[in-house]
């Protein structure tokens, strides 16, 4: 397969056919450099392709938490994966992170690069409704307890209509958490599921989850332990850890639908290119449903 979507997308450019038809959807996390990311979206919005970009903003909701005073903590899970403690500051904190700061920024390098783009978050329109998770289990010096004043959720529906508005109009949307609940409370969503859920909700052709490394990488300290082709057995065996069990996981969901997934590098030159002629780690599930 990996060889396969190599050649059929090796030497040429986005807009020249190489990246498969239809809606794109590429995450980029909050502490990559965004700028060849936005270079691509901008060129494959000119060319008329749909593209929805998706966003997360870790370090720039901790760099302000430590401007506010607000305490950042993580929470550890049994099987080692690891992810932000999100209590009502932090969720304030994380909000005003994304929306007051990493989107405005994405916003507006597109339209600095010739494309119109619209900010969204999954609470407007109810783009992406969850539940909030009632008790969250975390590793605290060696012992298991329960956590149960976060407020993260689990995306349970997704509503594309307001995304597809844009992209009708040639717009790009970019998109991030936070979400909300069916009262209208604002809920912590991984960035990575919001991507992969979304993907699945516009039968997306292909996802790309953009990040720090070149892939999933085999040892976290090795570049060059990249796995070209990512399955359901490497969560299995423990071949995958840390945050990248985060993008797996939400890789595979949405790989029993979406044609191409991809977890590759933000930071090589064209990035969703390099991503789409094999550069990072393919993620399939298995058989894709009809």
């Amino acid at each position: 397969m990996a060889a396969d979507l190599a050649r059929d997308t090796a030497g040429g450019a986005l807009t020249g056919g190489s990246a498969p038809d239809g809606v794109i959807v590429v995450k980029i996390g909050g502490g990559a450099d965004p700028e060849q990311v936005l270079d691509e979206v901008a060129e494959l919005a000119a060319a008329g392709r749909p593209a929805v970009l998706v966003h997360g903003g870790g370090d720039p909701a901790d760099e302000l938490a430590g401007q506010l005073g607000v305490a950042h903590r993580v929470i550890k899970s049994p099987d080692g994966t690891h992810s932000r403690r999100t209590d009502e500051a932090m969720l304030d904190v994380l909000t005003l992170a994304l929306l007051g700061r990493v989107k405005p920024r994405l916003v507006s390098g597109l339209r600095a690069r010739g494309a119109r783009a619209v900010g969204l978050s999954g609470a407007d329109g109810a783009l992406l409704t969850a539940t909030r998770k009632p008790a969250i289990r975390s590793v605290q010096d060696g012992r298991t307890v329960l956590i149960r004043d976060d407020r993260s959720g689990r995306i349970e529906h997704v509503d594309p209509t307001l995304v597809q508005a844009v992209l009708a109009r040639g717009e790009v949307p970019v998109v991030s958490p936070p979400a909300s609940d069916a009262e209208g409370n604002l809920l912590n969503v991984d960035a990575d599921e919001v991507a992969a859920r979304l993907a699945v909700a516009l039968e997306a052709s292909a996802l790309v989850l953009l990040t720090g490394v070149p892939g999933v990488l085999a040892d976290p300290a090795d570049p060059v332990s990249r796995i070209p082709e990512v399955g359901p057995h490497h969560l299995e065996e423990g071949a995958v850890r840390g945050r990248m069990r985060h993008k797996v996981r939400a890789g595979l969901r949405a790989s029993r639908s979406v044609e191409r997934v991809a977890i590759a590098s933000a930071h090589r030159h064209r990035p969703i290119r390099q991503a789409m002629a094999g550069a990072g780690s393919w993620v399939r599930e298995g058989e894709r449903d009809e």
